[in-house]
């Protein structure tokens, strides 16, 4: 089972809240009370049957809904709040036409009731008849046909019960919560699959449930060993020599605990005195062992809900942290994980990436919808990293390496900050034809406000009626240069400039880098109709000096020139960056 789409109105600042999920891996990034919580705890509401509190439902709103859709179905859920209470109006599920069409055609196959026996009476129960160990399966089996051959619009299944599926839910609690974290990861599954088997008449179903614990704490034990888990739990506890897995029957409930005991040369040691970021790499180290069943062939697949499990985890546990749920992804789990770390962030498709953020109280998701994997391989070609695309205060699309330098450096120099602190990102399109995709691809991202575009003078008709077409404030859209970027600067200042490179580089200058040369080359470059580029022919002055190239030229220009030298229109962008 997967989970497509959750919709939320009054939960929290989850307010007319729509987010997709990706069938694999979904990272949910945000600021802290941006409504990360909030979504995984609605999550819950529907799957795990989380109650709903008064403190839930958003202020102002007598009326919660909670909407999940799944691979064949959409279950909506709706409170009221009444007076100091709640109390749910509803719970119905509106299963897909082609999910109808497909138990039609089960139940009409030649496959007889009994050996559909178990279908059918799930089936009957999911359709809301009242099924007995002695009904009959004719009966049963003809009243869901009937039921699904009649209907005239869409079928709704009131009192609808979320279907029984394999999940693991953990917060950053359970993750420094050894014995929690193992009962969740482990036990939740095995339970749920022991209380399936049949017993013998001479068993108690207090002896039965004990012995399969038991051979299942041996095999686990056993396993941590033979697939290398225990030597990566030695990094941190040096002296382990083994981990016992003690489960614990309660048969007042029948609910199965796990205690979880590491051994140093036969003595038991005290794991809650380890520090946070220890107890975190070893309950990795067992999260990287439920990878390792997971790949079995055959195994139930399971969808897991990590609520930030990288709090207090170092660098290298985070990248570890991404290889294991990208491994759960792979082999068709799904993984819906929330997050603060830039580097889980960078390590995922821009397209994985859900931001969330908060504005008067109520929680709105932005994400890339129009042809995410071009998008995706465009800007990490490019060096775009996710934490760039979703973050940046601003960002300015540039046409080639010359600007990109030419900004970063000017901003150092200016304000005497890097331009990233200041949370602009300065992204170099290679080449004007790409400016216009990339824009748009932002544009989904950010509001119009944010972005800023530099291109050259020579760009085609056809390519300026497409940047003009995104609708960027007209402030916002800087044309430069006669033909290109550096044409739009003095003689005098490209010179000088240039010149103080040499110098800080302990270098002379050659004699042919001189202004009236760049001035002459200038005017030819600009006038004359071949279109020859002055970026490319001033390389021709500079014979015998220090290497010049379009990033070099553009961080000497950025560096060494003053602010009454800037040219109108760069002086224009920097006004609105700075």
């Amino acid at each position: 089972m997967k989970i497509k789409r959750l919709k939320v109105d009054g939960f929290r600042s989850l307010v007319d809240f729509e987010i997709t999920f990706d069938e694999n891996l979904t990272i949910i990034v945000g600021e802290n009370d941006s409504g990360k919580t909030s979504l995984i705890d609605c999550l819950k509401v529907i799957t795990q049957g989380r109650s709903v509190t008064l403190d839930d439902i958003t202020y102002g709103k007598d009326q919660l809904t909670i909407s999940i859709e799944i691979d064949d179905s959409i279950f909506n859920r709706v409170y009221e709040r009444s007076n100091n209470s709640i109390r749910e109006i509803s719970f119905h599920e509106l299963p897909t036409p082609a999910s109808l069409d497909k138990i039609l055609e089960r139940l009409n196959s030649n496959q007889s009731n009994e050996q559909d026996k178990d279908y059918i009476f799930e089936t009957a129960r999911r359709f809301g008849s009242t099924v007995r160990a002695n009904s009959n399966l004719d009966n049963l089996k003809n009243g869901i046909i009937e039921k699904i051959g009649n209907r005239t619009e869409n079928l709704v299944i009131q009192n609808a019960t979320f279907p029984r599926f394999n999940n693991i839910q953990l917060d950053g609690r359970q993750f420094e919560n050894i014995s929690d974290f193992f009962k969740e990861v482990f036990i939740k599954e095995k339970q749920s699959s022991i209380w399936q088997e049949r017993i013998d008449e001479n068993s108690t179903i207090e002896d039965f449930v004990k012995d399969r614990i038991s051979e299942y704490s041996t095999e686990i034990s056993q396993q941590l060993e033979e697939l290398g888990i225990l030597d990566k739990m030695r990094i941190f506890l040096r002296d382990l020599t083994d981990v016992k897995i003690e489960l614990i029957c309660q048969p007042r409930n029948l609910n199965i605990e796990a205690k979880v005991i590491f051994l140093e040369n036969g003595n038991e040691i005290n794991i809650d005195n380890k520090g946070d970021g220890t107890k975190r790499r070893i309950t990795m180290a067992l999260l990287e062992f439920k990878k390792e069943k997971s790949l079995v062939p055959g195994d139930d697949k399971t969808v897991y809900l990590l609520d930030e499990p990288d709090t207090h985890l170092h660098v290298k546990a985070q990248i570890d942290l991404v290889n294991t749920v990208e491994a759960f992804a792979l082999s068709g789990n799904q993984v819906i994980l929330t997050t603060h770390s830039p580097f889980i962030m960078n390590s995922v498709k821009p397209s994985q990436v859900r931001l969330l953020s908060r504005y008067r109280n109520n929680t709105s998701v932005v994400f890339l919808k129009e042809n995410p994997l071009a998008i995706t391989q465009s800007l990490r070609s490019l060096g775009v990293e996710n934490t760039h695309l979703f973050f940046s205060r601003q960002i300015v699309l540039v046409e080639g390496e010359t600007e990109e330098n030419f900004i970063s450096s000017y901003y150092l120099a200016r304000t005497q900050r890097t331009i990233s602190s200041g949370l602009i990102k300065v992204i170099n399109a290679q080449g004007i034809q790409n400016i216009p995709g990339f824009a748009k691809a932002i544009l989904e991202l950010h509001g119009s406000e944010k972005v800023y575009v530099l291109y050259d003078n020579d760009a085609s008709e056809e390519l300026v009626s497409l940047i003009r077409c995104l609708n960027l404030p007209e402030c916002q859209n800087f044309q430069i240069g006669h033909r290109e970027f550096e044409d739009a600067f003095d003689s005098l200042v490209l010179y000088r400039c240039w010149v103080e490179y040499h110098n800080e580089c302990g270098r002379t200058h050659p004699n042919t880098w001189c202004v009236d040369a760049i001035e002459n080359l200038k005017s030819e470059c600009t006038t004359s109709e071949d279109k020859n580029k002055f970026s490319k022919a001033l390389k021709s002055l500079n014979q015998g000096g220090k290497k010049m190239t379009k990033p070099l030229f553009g961080q000497a220009l950025g560096t060494y020139i003053t602010s009454e030298e800037l040219p109108l229109i760069i002086g224009n962008l920097f006004t609105l960056l700075c």
